[in-house]
């Protein structure tokens, strides 16, 4: 083998739970590879990162490292065709994507196991023979301007696009990253493929990139395969690449930044310029003090700021960062008070920063974060093979190479100069504030996506102000009650019921299941609570109430029980198709109690009028904005409430919302629990007598002495509604979702739509989307309502509107036969494997075993056989039957709906 081992498994931290083996390689070529070994994976990943992303743009071709992400799909020397490597992986039941960040671009792919030969076959091949083909690049240009089209309508990009405009220009950040027909194009001197060939050349080599393997393929075999297939790449680049300009100019920094925009906001954005932290990972000190900054609990400055009705969110720690910079934020949501006490908030920040000045730096502190952090890592859920795998590339770019996994969350201590030193770079002269407001005045247009904005330098009052901020009345945090003790496992009883949860009637409307995990020995649960509540879905004014009353919940209860949340104890609270649910999940120890101290709050709450009015405020605004959301998204909502029973509008949630007055929203709460039956589901390391409190807590609050009928959730059929829903959005862009339904629940059905699925995505995309380039975003999804199957055919798309769009769906559609009798039995029986053996896969994680039995049980599913039983229906299919259920659904109009989304006058320059 032509790879030198690095390090091997017992030299890398890793979890105790975590049951893979790892070794780091480095071949011929310089590029290192990690190779996990996981001895019951069904499918394999692979993903390479090289160190190669926007950063790198030419100044002449900004969004070419975009680009090149994009045409190194679309064909190698070995496999010309632009669409071998999608149907390839598609047909083996994989899936792949690649992003291109700042300094980095990531590949990656996931694949039946057996097949991550021939899948790195053509993998790899992208990084050594591209061809760049001129016919390809044409077309793929139409989706990167797709793809810009899209984002200019996203309001974080075009943030983030100000920010680029209002930085040094003389570093890279400022350039352009997505490209678009503008900026990618033929020079008088220098075709554009030309320009692809260069910018691979001098980036894209061994010694710049990671790779990663992952399968139940030995690590031997794993180094083979790394061995055979990355070795092609050619070995180094001619330049070394070093960021040598700062991010900001002085006159960029002690200024105040006024952003338009595209729908209702007040945002607050206070940013830090610091150095680059990369050095810092070991000990997190960036990390640390947006834990103190960002506390929630009693005495914060967020309590502070709440209470005095300025804002409604504080996020602290996020930011842009890189090889020489990082961006340290305090994002803040504002009352529409908050708006008129900008100064005050900011002010109230730097006392709040002085306090951890004199008070935060101390090593109880930081060792309790640390505690938080160790337990995350040593109990950690198993991530999937997809997720780890670009991963590990990616880290193995920044940490140590015995970090790989553990250098996320390594804090070896708290190292007092770094911490004063980024401390002391939270001052007035080193700070930008973002203000984003639509009625804001602006003075500036910035020219790629069209924000309108200003920049101006702070006021001698304003520095006067931040630089003498008067105390405040807060405090840091306490000790945490939650991290007193250790987490422990609970022993295993002899003879203790094992399998399936275990169900029994607790009460006449309240009814237990429950699972002690052995399989995944973690001290966690998860704990469900299902309130089926009439008078929640009765009307859509209900449910709006319904909706406000948990955001109230939520509110309260955040500051109650922000040390759990701190602690890894996290919860949530929504109302749903048959009333609301109650999921609470962490340490195992604590769950069952603190579902309990949730449940007596819920039970007779004290609501402020102030944060009342503020919360339906922010409801209403973000209901009303829907029509402003990507079409597709809106489109998705409609779909849902055309077929759903007890789904309702959220512009008709708005207005009913509209209509309360707090008076009569505190005194008619009560009744949405007036009658209500409850399912209970805990599952974890937690014991059936565990649950006591909690089931007690249930029957004294809503007694649950009468049991309720089913709510019906059949969902309505397509032959009653209209064949054509056109409607009309503020977005620019046109969108057509084409549904194909069958009013059979059979596990037998389900698998067909599941097939048709699968069979057909990789086709509809590449014919919409890489052929036709009709939009950035085409697909298919399955999606079955309360196990009725439906397909989703979808298309957005800048560039033709959606009759063009509905025209080319209904096209592949009038394709059917043609594309049934090219389905050969080999590709089939590779599809059925593929689908049966997701559906039959193991649990990976205690959280995904979760999910799946809630899911069971919402579904009337009380054996948790039916993905098996749709699994052996599958496997009983035969390729002649598929084509003929197949074909009577697209024959059959009446059970095809085309929902289009169109604009209304918008103004795109905005």
């Amino acid at each position: 083998m032509s790879a030198r081992v690095i390090l091997d498994d017992q030299e890398i931290t890793k979890s105790p739970t975590d049951q893979r083996h790892y070794r780091i390689v480095e071949l011929d070529n310089g590029m290192r590879c990690v190779l996990v070994h996981e001895a019951q994976a069904r499918q394999a990943s692979a993903a390479l990162a090289v160190a190669a992303g926007h950063f790198h743009d030419p100044h002449h071709a900004q969004g070419l490292a975009h680009f090149l992400e994009h045409m190194l799909f679309l064909g190698t020397e070995k496999y010309p065709d632009a669409n071998s490597y999608q149907s390839f992986i598609s047909a083996h039941g994989g899936n792949h994507n690649a992003w291109t960040g700042t300094e980095f671009s990531n590949y990656y792919f996931t694949v039946d196991a057996s097949y991550l030969d021939q899948a790195l076959d053509r993998f790899m091949r992208f990084f050594h023979q591209p061809l760049f083909s001129e016919q390809w690049i044409e077309k793929e240009l139409q989706s990167i301007e797709s793809e810009f089209q899209l984002k200019r309508q996203d309001e974080l990009r075009r943030l983030y696009q100000v920010h680029k405009a209002t930085s040094n220009p003389k570093h890279p950040f400022s350039k352009f990253s997505v490209g678009n027909l503008s900026t990618l194009k033929n020079q008088s001197d220098n075709s554009l493929q030309q320009q692809l060939r260069d910018f691979f050349q001098r980036w894209y080599c061994a010694r710049r990139m990671t790779l990663v393997l992952l399968g139940p393929q030995s690590l031997d075999e794993l180094t083979e395969l790394a061995s055979l297939h990355a070795q092609a790449v050619k070995s180094g680049c001619a330049d070394i690449w070093d960021i040598d300009e700062p991010l900001y100019l002085a006159e960029q920094l002690g200024v105040e930044l006024h952003v338009n925009p595209l729908k209702d906001a007040r945002r607050l954005i206070v940013t830090f310029a610091l150095p680059g932290i990369n050095d810092d990972y070991a000990n997190k000190t960036t990390s640390y003090i947006a834990h103190l900054l960002g506390y929630e609990g009693p005495g914060s400055l967020f309590g502070y700021l709440r209470d005095k009705h300025w804002i409604n969110t504080l996020a602290a720690g996020g930011g842009i960062s890189g090889s020489n910079f990082k961006d340290f934020n305090i994002n803040m949501q504002l009352t529409e008070q908050g708006m008129a006490h900008r100064d005050d908030i900011i002010a109230a920040l730097f006392s709040y920063i002085q306090l951890i000045r004199q008070q935060g730096l101390n090593a109880w502190r930081y060792d309790e974060r640390r505690v938080s952090v160790m337990n995350a890592f040593n109990f950690q859920e198993q991530p999937r093979a997809s997720d780890l795998a670009p991963q590990l590339a990616i880290n193995l770019q920044h940490y140590l190479a015995e970090d790989i996994i553990f250098g996320d969350y390594r804090m070896d201590g708290l190292f007092q100069p770094k911490a004063l030193q980024f401390l002391d770079c939270m001052r007035v002269d080193n700070m930008r504030v973002t203000v984003i407001h639509k009625d804001l005045p602006t003075d500036q247009v910035e020219p790629i996506y069209g924000s309108h904005y200003t920049v101006r330098p702070f006021s001698t009052e304003q520095i006067t102000k931040f630089n003498n901020a008067k105390a405040i009345d807060v405090a840091l945090p306490e000790p945490n009650p939650y991290l007193s003790e250790p987490w422990q496992l609970q022993s295993i009883a002899a003879g203790e019921p094992t399998g399936l949860p275990r169900v029994k009637q607790t009460a006449p409307a309240l009814t237990s299941w429950h699972l002690h995990d052995i399989d995944f020995r973690q001290p966690k649960a998860h704990l469900y609570l299902g309130f089926q509540l009439p008078n929640v879905v009765a009307t859509s004014a209900n449910f709006a109430q319904a909706r406000l009353w948990c955001e109230m919940m939520l509110d309260i209860l955040n500051e109650q029980c922000y040390d759990a949340e701190i602690a890894g104890l996290h919860f949530n609270l929504y109302p749903q198709q048959q009333g609301m649910t109650l999921h609470v999940t962490g340490s195992a120890h604590y769950v069952p109690q603190l579902s309990s101290t949730l449940i007596e709050a819920m039970r007779a709450p004290t609501f402020c009028q102030q944060r009342w009015l503020d919360l339906r405020q922010r409801l209403m605004t973000n209901w009303r904005q829907a029509l402003l959301h990507k079409p597709l998204n809106f489109l998705f909502s409609h779909l849902n409430v055309q077929l759903q029973p007890h789904t309702y509008s959220v512009i008709d949630l708005a207005g009913e919302l509209e209509q309360f007055e707090f008076d009569s929203f505190c005194e008619t709460s009560p009744h949405l629990f007036a009658q209500a039956q409850v399912q209970l589901f805990a599952h974890g390391d937690v014991k059936g007598h565990q649950l006591k409190p909690v089931e007690d807590a249930l029957t004294d609050w809503l007694q649950l002495e009468q049991p309720l009928a089913p709510i019906d959730l059949t969902p309505a059929a397509l032959t009653t509604l209209p064949s054509t829903i056109s409607i009309t959005t503020q977005h620019p862009d046109h969108a057509v979702i084409a549904v194909l339904q069958s009013m059979e629940n059979s596990v037998a059905q389900q698998g067909v739509f599941m097939l048709l699925n699968h069979m057909l995505q990789p086709r509809f995309f590449a014919q919409l989307r890489t052929e036709q380039q009709l939009g950035y975003l085409v697909g298919t999804t399955y999606l079955p309502m309360q196990q009725y199957p439906h397909l989703l055919f979808y298309v957005q798309s800048s560039r033709v509107d959606n009759d063009h769009i509905a025209s080319a769906i209904s096209d592949f559609f009038a394709q059917m036969p043609t594309i049934l009798a090219d389905i050969t039995e080999e590709e089939f029986d590779k599809a059925r494997q593929s689908l049966t053996q997701q559906l039959t896969e193991k649990d990976t994680s205690l959280r995904s075993r979760s999910q799946r039995l809630w899911s069971a049980i919402t579904q009337q599913d009380h054996d948790f056989s039916r993905l098996s039983r749709i699994a052996l229906c599958i496997e009983a299919l035969s390729l002649e039957q598929f084509k003929l259920v197949t074909q009577q659904l697209f024959n059959n109009t009446s059970g095809q709906m085309f929902l289009s989304a169109s604009p209304a006058n918008f103004d795109r320059s905005r």
